[in-house]
C-alpha cells in the first residue's frame, strides 16, 4: 500500500548532505521570504542565476519525460538557456532516451563554454546512488535542484494534510497497485514508482487547494480507470501546475504529442498559447545546417545565425501554424509537418513583391506625367517623393518601396519569415544544396 510518509512536502529524514544544502537554500530564498512577505512573485527566481553557468534569457525548461523523448539539441539554439533535469535512469535507459554517456564530458564543456544548456536535477538525491556515470555532472557543475512554489502558498498545513490523505485513500483503492504492477511489467526500476507517485500526490494537492473542477474527474478515474487517472494527472502537472508554480522558467518546451494530450482537459484548462518549439526546432535545424541534429548543429547555428533572429523565426513559424490552423492539436504528425512546410515555403510575400515591382514604375510614371506641369517634370515629381532619380531608381528605390508596401499589408509572421530567409539566403541555399547532394 502507498505510504504517505514518503511524501512529506517540507522535510525528508533521508536527505543527504547535497540535498540538505539544496533544502536549506530553498527555505532561505523562497519559503522564508514568502513567510516574511518579501518574495516577489514576478521577479524572484529559484534556483538563483548564480547557480548556473552563464545563464541567458529567455530561460526555457524541458521535462525529458513521457513516451516521446525530445532531442535537446533541436531546442538549444532557439533559447537563451535550456535547463534539463537529469533523470535518475540506469545507464542503458539514460543512453536510449537522452544521450550517450561517453558524450558527457563534451556536454559539460558545452555548458561551460556557451551557457546555452544548463543542468539541474529534480529526483530525490538518494536515487542517484550507484549511477557513477552521472558523477561528472555533479562534480563539475554542482547542479541545483529545481523546485516550485511550496504548497502552503495555496493552503494551510491542515488543508495540505487533508488533501494528502484524500489522495492516499483513493490511490490505495486501485491506482497504487495498478501502477506498481505497471512498473514491474515494464522492467523499469521500482524507484520510478515512488518518483511518479510523489508527483501524482503533489499535483492532486495543488488541484485540490486551487479549487480546480477537473479534480472531480480525476477522483472518479482513480477508482474506475487508474490508467486514465494517471494520464490526466500528468497532463495537469505539465500544463496547469508547472506553468503557475515554476520559479525559474520563462517558458516550457513540449513536443507535439505532449500538446495533443491536452485534449483530455476541459476546454477552460487547455493552454491558451500553444507552442511547438521542439518540432519547429527540428525543422529549422534541417534547413539551416547540414550537420546531424546534435551538438555540432548547435555550434553551427550559433556561429552563423543571430540568436534573436532564430528565436524570432521560430515564433513566427509557430504563429503561422496556430493562426491558420486553430484546431492544430487535432491534427496528426504528418498533417502538422505539411502545415509547417507550407508556412515556411509560403510564396505570397515574394510573389506580391515581384508583381508590385513590375507595376509600380509604370504607376509612378503615369502619375508623374499627369502632374508634370505642376512639379517640373517626372524627375521633380520623383524627387518630391523622396526618390533618387536616374538608372538606379528602378533597381533600388522601386524594389525597396515594393517590399515595404507588401510587408506592411502582410501578416507579421509572413514578413518575419521572409526577412529571415532573405537575410540568410546564401547560408540557407548552401545547406539545402548540401542536403540534396
Amino acid at each position: 500500500m502507498y505510504e504517505l510518509k514518503w511524501l512529506s512536502f517540507l522535510d525528508r529524514e533521508y536527505l543527504e548532505d547535497y540535498e540538505q544544502k539544496e533544502r536549506e537554500e530553498y527555505d532561505r530564498l523562497v519559503v522564508k521570504k514568502i513567510e516574511e512577505g518579501k518574495f516577489d512573485f514576478e521577479k524572484d527566481r529559484y534556483p538563483p542565476d548564480e547557480r548556473f553557468v552563464k545563464l541567458q534569457k529567455p530561460v526555457v525548461g524541458t521535462t525529458l519525460t513521457g513516451a516521446n523523448y525530445t532531442n535537446i539539441w533541436s531546442q538549444v539554439p532557439f533559447c537563451g538557456s535550456l535547463i534539463i533535469n537529469l533523470p535518475s535512469y540506469p545507464r542503458d535507459v539514460f543512453e536510449k532516451r537522452l544521450f550517450k554517456t561517453s558524450d558527457i564530458p563534451k556536454i559539460i564543456d558545452f555548458v561551460k563554454e556557451t551557457g546555452r544548456l544548463q543542468v539541474a536535477f529534480n529526483d530525490p538525491m538518494k536515487f542517484y546512488k550507484g549511477l557513477d556515470f552521472l558523477d561528472p555532472f555533479f562534480e563539475e557543475l554542482e547542479p541545483p535542484r529545481t523546485s516550485y512554489l511550496p504548497p502552503h502558498v495555496l493552503g494551510t498545513q491542515r488543508e495540505i494534510r487533508n488533501a494528502s490523505y484524500s489522495f492516499v485513500t483513493l490511490a490505495n483503492i486501485r491506482l497504487s497497485d495498478y501502477f506498481m504492477e505497471m512498473i514491474k511489467n515494464s522492467g523499469r526500476p521500482l524507484r520510478q514508482y515512488e518518483i511518479n507517485m510523489q508527483g501524482f500526490l503533489g499535483t492532486y494537492v495543488f488541484l485540490k487547494l486551487g479549487g480546480y473542477a477537473v479534480l472531480e474527474d480525476i477522483q472518479n478515474l482513480m477508482v474506475d480507470d487508474p490508467r486514465s487517472a494517471m494520464v490526466l494527472l500528468n497532463v495537469c502537472l505539465k500544463f496547469i501546475q508547472r506553468p503557475l508554480c515554476t520559479l525559474r522558467y520563462d517558458s516550457m518546451d513540449f513536443s507535439f504529442e505532449d500538446v495533443g494530450t491536452t485534449k483530455v482537459l476541459p476546454i477552460v484548462y487547455r493552454p491558451q498559447n500553444i507552442r511547438f518549439p521542439c518540432e519547429i526546432g527540428k525543422f529549422l535545424l534541417k534547413r539551416l545546417t547540414y550537420a546531424a541534429q546534435d551538438m555540432r548543429a548547435c555550434y553551427e547555428l550559433m556561429d552563423h545565425y543571430d540568436a534573436y533572429d532564430l528565436r524570432k523565426v521560430q515564433e513566427s513559424l509557430n504563429e503561422g501554424i496556430v493562426t491558420n490552423h486553430p484546431d492544430i492539436i487535432n491534427k496528426n504528425r504528418e498533417e502538422f509537418s505539411q502545415i509547417l512546410d507550407n508556412v515556411w515555403n509560403d510564396p505570397s510575400v515574394p510573389r506580391q513583391i515581384k508583381n508590385l515591382k513590375r507595376g509600380l514604375p509604370m504607376s509612378i510614371a503615369a502619375m508623374g506625367t499627369a502632374v508634370s506641369a505642376f512639379t517640373g517634370g517626372i524627375e521633380g515629381f520623383l524627387a518630391g517623393l523622396g526618390f533618387s532619380v536616374g538608372t538606379e531608381f528602378l533597381k533600388a528605390e522601386i524594389e525597396g518601396l515594393s517590399e515595404r508596401i507588401v510587408k506592411f499589408f502582410s501578416r507579421s509572421y509572413q514578413a518575419n519569415v521572409y526577412d529571415f530567409k532573405k537575410k540568410y539566403k546564401h547560408r540557407i541555399v548552401h545547406t539545402q544544396k548540401k542536403e540534396q547532394d
